[in-house]
């Protein structure tokens, strides 16, 4: 960790209370992040309950809220959480918790839909497109018609490690998520920009980027500008503050 991040607050991280291969890049590993990072676990919550419903109990959505005041009360100043299907949750967890909550990649997509043409598309690479509907994007605001949502394949290496605990293939699962972004693009060549769902897929966004030549966005690229408004810092590239530097010449 940079010396600098030593002083800074910490970004709480919500986890589903499962075990995972959690390599740099991953948002549960903190060499991930240039400032430091708290979790806390969802206590019996599991992948399947998370990814197959299309809305949340009140108990289940307790144990986030119960994770996210532990955060809190250890000093988080906002959260972001294990599994982009959250989005369903974003507005049930953002009005019951006292810091602001980030529950998916897949908040940044109305952002991301505005700055590319009407008749463009923003492409979405999920964990599992059987389950990742209409539903999710319409509780963010985003119009499904502009969206094309293509998954990892069913019971590739991402699915069976997640699932059922087979091992981490690093260079299994990159081929299989570059070989799943391409076939997007031949099913939707109006595709703009690429947004990852998925909280284990940041670790291959540059490979997936170099393989379609397009902009990718994840769950890193939405903390990091989460982060950035919750502790503005001056750069320190811009150097003090002095008063010759201040023009009113356009």
């Amino acid at each position: 960790m940079a010396q600098q991040s030593r002083s800074l607050p910490p970004l709480g991280f919500i986890s589903l209370d499962i075990i995972l291969h959690r390599p740099p890049g991953d948002p549960y590993n903190q060499n991930t992040w240039p400032f430091p990072l708290i979790r806390e676990k969802a206590r019996d919550t599991s992948e399947s309950a998370v990814v197959t419903a299309t809305a949340y109990d009140d108990a289940f959505l307790d144990r986030f809220v119960e994770a996210g005041k532990r955060l809190a009360a250890r000093g988080a100043i906002g959260i972001i959480t294990s599994c982009g299907f959250l989005a369903i949750a974003q507005s049930e967890l953002s009005a019951r918790l006292p810091i602001p909550i980030m529950t998916s990649a897949l908040v940044q997509a109305p952002s991301l839909l505005a700055t590319i043409a009407p008749r463009r598309k923003l492409g979405i690479l999920t964990f599992d497109s059987t389950r990742l509907g209409a539903g999710h994007l319409q509780k963010l605001g985003i119009d499904p018609s502009r969206c094309h949502i293509h998954g990892a394949p069913t019971n590739g290496a991402l699915q069976q490690h997640v699932r059922q605990g087979a091992p981490y293939l690093h260079e299994e699962i990159s081929r299989e998520l570059v070989a799943a972004a391409k076939e997007m693009l031949q099913d939707a060549p109006e595709i703009s920009l690429l947004l990852l769902e998925c909280t284990n897929m940041p670790p291959f966004s540059e490979t997936i980027q170099s393989a379609i030549a397009l902009p990718v966005y994840d769950i890193q690229t939405a903390a990091l500008w989460f982060y950035s408004g919750l502790v503005n810092i001056r750069p320190t590239r811009w150097g003090p503050i002095l008063e010759d530097d201040i023009s009113t010449r356009t």
